[in-house]
Protein backbone atom coordinates (compact mmCIF):
# COMPACT_ATOMS: atom_id res chain seq x y z
CA UNK A 1 0.00 0.00 0.00
CA UNK A 2 1.96 3.71 -0.86
CA UNK A 3 1.93 5.61 1.85
CA UNK A 4 -0.64 8.64 2.34
CA UNK A 5 0.21 11.12 5.00
CA UNK A 6 -2.45 13.01 5.91
CA UNK A 7 -2.38 16.23 8.46
CA UNK A 8 -5.15 18.64 9.41
CA UNK A 9 -5.24 22.22 11.33
CA UNK A 10 -7.92 25.02 12.00
CA UNK A 11 -7.99 27.85 9.04
CA UNK A 12 -5.85 30.37 11.20
CA UNK A 13 -5.83 33.72 9.99
CA UNK A 14 -2.32 34.66 8.27
CA UNK A 15 -1.10 31.57 9.93
CA UNK A 16 2.20 31.11 10.96
CA UNK A 17 5.42 29.33 9.20
CA UNK A 18 4.46 25.96 11.18
CA UNK A 19 1.43 25.92 9.63
CA UNK A 20 2.67 25.34 5.92
CA UNK A 21 5.71 23.15 7.48
CA UNK A 22 3.39 20.26 8.69
CA UNK A 23 1.37 21.23 4.93
CA UNK A 24 4.83 20.67 3.26
CA UNK A 25 5.33 17.31 4.97
CA UNK A 26 1.14 15.80 3.66
CA UNK A 27 -0.03 14.64 0.83
CA UNK A 28 -3.35 15.61 1.84
CA UNK A 29 -3.73 18.92 4.42
CA UNK A 30 -7.34 18.98 6.15
CA UNK A 31 -8.69 22.00 6.91
CA UNK A 32 -10.73 21.91 9.95
CA UNK A 33 -13.58 24.01 9.10
CA UNK A 34 -16.52 22.22 10.89
CA UNK A 35 -14.91 22.38 14.34
CA UNK A 36 -15.80 25.25 16.55
CA UNK A 37 -15.18 29.12 16.27
CA UNK A 38 -13.34 29.68 19.62
CA UNK A 39 -12.78 33.70 20.63
CA UNK A 40 -9.38 34.59 21.24
CA UNK A 41 -7.98 32.01 19.15
CA UNK A 42 -5.75 32.19 15.86
CA UNK A 43 -8.94 31.48 13.71
CA UNK A 44 -9.34 35.94 13.23
CA UNK A 45 -6.09 37.14 14.13
CA UNK A 46 -2.23 36.94 13.96
CA UNK A 47 1.34 38.67 14.95
CA UNK A 48 3.16 40.92 12.55
CA UNK A 49 6.91 42.34 13.76
CA UNK A 50 6.84 46.41 14.55
CA UNK A 51 9.65 48.68 15.32
CA UNK A 52 10.57 48.94 18.74
CA UNK A 53 11.20 52.54 19.52
CA UNK A 54 11.91 52.68 23.02
CA UNK A 55 13.96 49.70 23.44
CA UNK A 56 15.76 47.98 20.74
CA UNK A 57 16.66 44.97 22.88
CA UNK A 58 13.31 44.12 23.25
CA UNK A 59 11.75 43.58 19.97
CA UNK A 60 7.70 43.48 19.83
CA UNK A 61 4.80 41.99 17.61
CA UNK A 62 1.47 43.76 17.26
CA UNK A 63 -1.94 42.03 16.62
CA UNK A 64 -3.56 42.34 13.42
CA UNK A 65 -7.58 40.57 12.97
CA UNK A 66 -10.29 40.32 10.64
CA UNK A 67 -13.43 41.40 13.02
CA UNK A 68 -15.96 38.93 13.42
CA UNK A 69 -19.61 38.60 14.75
CA UNK A 70 -18.86 35.52 17.19
CA UNK A 71 -20.46 32.04 16.17
CA UNK A 72 -21.87 29.63 19.00
CA UNK A 73 -21.04 27.27 15.94
CA UNK A 74 -18.82 26.38 13.37
CA UNK A 75 -15.56 27.98 12.06
CA UNK A 76 -17.61 27.90 8.59
CA UNK A 77 -20.10 29.82 10.17
CA UNK A 78 -18.12 33.09 11.02
CA UNK A 79 -19.10 35.98 9.48
CA UNK A 80 -17.02 38.99 9.04
CA UNK A 81 -18.04 42.48 10.46
CA UNK A 82 -18.02 44.26 6.61
CA UNK A 83 -18.49 47.47 8.03
CA UNK A 84 -16.30 47.80 11.44
CA UNK A 85 -14.27 50.45 11.75
CA UNK A 86 -10.42 50.91 13.31
CA UNK A 87 -8.88 54.51 13.71
CA UNK A 88 -11.91 56.05 11.30
CA UNK A 89 -10.95 53.55 8.78
CA UNK A 90 -12.56 50.12 7.41
CA UNK A 91 -10.94 47.07 9.21
CA UNK A 92 -9.39 45.99 6.33
CA UNK A 93 -8.08 49.43 5.38
CA UNK A 94 -6.39 49.93 8.86
CA UNK A 95 -5.15 46.34 8.69
CA UNK A 96 -3.62 46.61 5.37
CA UNK A 97 -2.15 50.02 6.50
CA UNK A 98 -0.51 48.27 9.67
CA UNK A 99 0.74 45.09 7.25
CA UNK A 100 2.23 48.51 5.03
CA UNK A 101 3.82 50.82 7.43
CA UNK A 102 5.26 47.65 9.42
CA UNK A 103 7.02 45.74 6.13
CA UNK A 104 6.96 48.42 3.06
CA UNK A 105 11.18 48.83 3.66
CA UNK A 106 11.70 45.13 3.37
CA UNK A 107 13.58 43.33 0.18
CA UNK A 108 10.21 41.33 -0.64
CA UNK A 109 7.29 43.64 -0.23
CA UNK A 110 6.84 44.92 -3.73
CA UNK A 111 6.71 40.94 -4.85
CA UNK A 112 3.98 40.34 -2.64
CA UNK A 113 1.91 43.01 -1.13
CA UNK A 114 -0.47 43.61 -4.33
CA UNK A 115 -1.97 40.21 -3.99
CA UNK A 116 -2.62 40.22 -0.34
CA UNK A 117 -3.86 43.96 -0.97
CA UNK A 118 -6.57 42.14 -3.58
CA UNK A 119 -7.58 39.60 -1.01
CA UNK A 120 -8.42 42.14 1.59
CA UNK A 121 -10.12 44.55 -0.53
CA UNK A 122 -12.23 41.53 -1.99
CA UNK A 123 -14.88 42.93 0.61
CA UNK A 124 -15.82 38.89 2.01
CA UNK A 125 -18.62 37.96 4.59
CA UNK A 126 -17.44 34.58 5.55
CA UNK A 127 -14.39 34.49 7.60
CA UNK A 128 -13.40 31.20 6.28
CA UNK A 129 -13.63 32.16 2.17
CA UNK A 130 -11.19 35.01 3.46
CA UNK A 131 -8.55 32.65 5.76
CA UNK A 132 -8.83 30.02 2.69
CA UNK A 133 -7.71 32.76 -0.27
CA UNK A 134 -5.20 34.10 1.94
CA UNK A 135 -3.59 30.26 2.53
CA UNK A 136 -3.92 29.54 -0.89
CA UNK A 137 -1.86 32.58 -1.66
CA UNK A 138 0.50 31.63 0.28
CA UNK A 139 0.74 27.67 -0.07
CA UNK A 140 1.22 29.21 -4.07
CA UNK A 141 3.92 31.40 -3.24
CA UNK A 142 5.96 28.83 -1.16
CA UNK A 143 5.32 26.25 -3.85
CA UNK A 144 3.71 23.98 -2.12
CA UNK A 145 1.96 21.01 -3.86
CA UNK A 146 0.18 19.34 -1.05
CA UNK A 147 -3.56 18.56 -1.78
CA UNK A 148 -6.33 21.03 0.46
CA UNK A 149 -9.55 18.76 1.87
CA UNK A 150 -11.80 21.32 3.90
CA UNK A 151 -13.52 18.86 6.77
CA UNK A 152 -16.87 19.84 5.85
CA UNK A 153 -16.56 18.44 2.29
CA UNK A 154 -16.27 14.70 3.75
CA UNK A 155 -19.51 15.16 5.34
CA UNK A 156 -18.64 12.85 8.64
CA UNK A 157 -20.68 14.89 11.29
CA UNK A 158 -24.41 14.86 11.58
CA UNK A 159 -25.66 18.07 11.46
CA UNK A 160 -26.15 20.06 14.62
CA UNK A 161 -23.19 17.69 15.89
CA UNK A 162 -21.85 19.15 18.92
CA UNK A 163 -19.97 17.14 20.97
CA UNK A 164 -17.10 14.69 19.28
CA UNK A 165 -13.76 13.26 20.40
CA UNK A 166 -11.07 14.53 18.94
CA UNK A 167 -8.97 11.18 18.21
CA UNK A 168 -11.92 9.75 17.08
CA UNK A 169 -12.83 13.00 14.41
CA UNK A 170 -9.02 12.68 13.02
CA UNK A 171 -9.37 8.88 13.11
CA UNK A 172 -12.32 9.53 10.92
CA UNK A 173 -11.14 11.78 8.75
CA UNK A 174 -7.92 9.59 7.84
CA UNK A 175 -10.16 6.63 7.13
CA UNK A 176 -12.57 8.52 4.80
CA UNK A 177 -8.44 9.75 2.91
CA UNK A 178 -7.14 5.75 3.03
CA UNK A 179 -4.37 7.20 5.01
CA UNK A 180 -1.36 5.25 6.42
CA UNK A 181 0.25 7.97 9.09
CA UNK A 182 -1.50 11.07 10.72
CA UNK A 183 0.93 14.01 10.67
CA UNK A 184 -0.02 15.73 14.04
CA UNK A 185 1.04 19.06 15.68
CA UNK A 186 3.62 18.51 18.85
CA UNK A 187 0.52 19.51 21.30
CA UNK A 188 -1.39 17.02 20.07
CA UNK A 189 0.72 14.75 22.49
CA UNK A 190 -1.55 16.38 24.95
CA UNK A 191 -4.76 15.19 23.76
CA UNK A 192 -4.41 12.16 20.74
CA UNK A 193 -5.41 9.03 22.23
CA UNK A 194 -4.12 6.55 19.71
CA UNK A 195 -6.77 3.73 19.57
CA UNK A 196 -9.00 4.80 17.37
CA UNK A 197 -6.09 5.45 14.61
CA UNK A 198 -4.69 1.66 15.80
CA UNK A 199 -8.04 0.16 15.28
CA UNK A 200 -7.87 1.58 11.53
CA UNK A 201 -3.80 0.81 10.93
CA UNK A 202 -3.15 4.47 10.77
CA UNK A 203 0.36 5.15 12.37
CA UNK A 204 0.74 8.75 14.56
CA UNK A 205 3.11 10.91 14.25
CA UNK A 206 4.11 14.15 15.72
CA UNK A 207 5.43 17.18 13.56
CA UNK A 208 9.07 18.09 15.68
CA UNK A 209 9.32 21.86 13.95
CA UNK A 210 12.00 24.00 15.64
CA UNK A 211 11.31 27.66 14.17
CA UNK A 212 13.82 28.75 11.81
CA UNK A 213 15.59 32.13 12.42
CA UNK A 214 16.11 35.08 9.46
CA UNK A 215 16.72 38.83 9.24
CA UNK A 216 13.57 40.58 10.32
CA UNK A 217 12.85 44.10 9.33
CA UNK A 218 13.61 46.10 13.00
CA UNK A 219 16.33 45.13 15.01
CA UNK A 220 15.89 41.68 17.13
CA UNK A 221 14.20 38.30 15.82
CA UNK A 222 10.91 37.61 17.16
CA UNK A 223 9.72 33.82 16.30
CA UNK A 224 6.09 32.81 15.65
CA UNK A 225 4.80 35.78 13.42
CA UNK A 226 2.49 35.15 10.64
CA UNK A 227 4.00 33.69 7.89
CA UNK A 228 3.90 36.92 5.78
CA UNK A 229 6.87 37.95 7.89
CA UNK A 230 9.12 35.74 6.21
CA UNK A 231 7.57 36.22 2.65
CA UNK A 232 8.27 40.13 3.11
CA UNK A 233 11.82 39.82 4.63
CA UNK A 234 13.09 36.65 2.57
CA UNK A 235 10.60 36.03 0.45
CA UNK A 236 10.44 32.02 0.72
CA UNK A 237 9.53 29.02 3.12
CA UNK A 238 12.20 28.76 5.21
CA UNK A 239 12.71 25.39 6.96
CA UNK A 240 12.36 24.04 10.21
CA UNK A 241 15.31 24.61 12.13
CA UNK A 242 16.82 27.09 9.21
CA UNK A 243 19.13 29.63 10.62
CA UNK A 244 19.29 32.14 7.58
CA UNK A 245 21.89 35.00 8.04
Amino acid sequence: MKSKIVSAHQPNFLPYLGFFDKMSSSDVFVIRDEVLYVKKEYHNRNKIRINSHDNLNSPQSKWISAPVNDPTDYILHAKIKKDAKTKNKLWHEHLLHEIESSYIKTPFFSNYFPEIKKIFSNNENNLLSLNMKIINFLKETFNLKTQIILASELNLKPKNYQLSDASQDLANICSALNATTYLSGAGGNGYLTLAPFDKINVKVEFQAYMHPVYKQNFPGFLPYMSAIDALFNIGKLPRSGEIIK
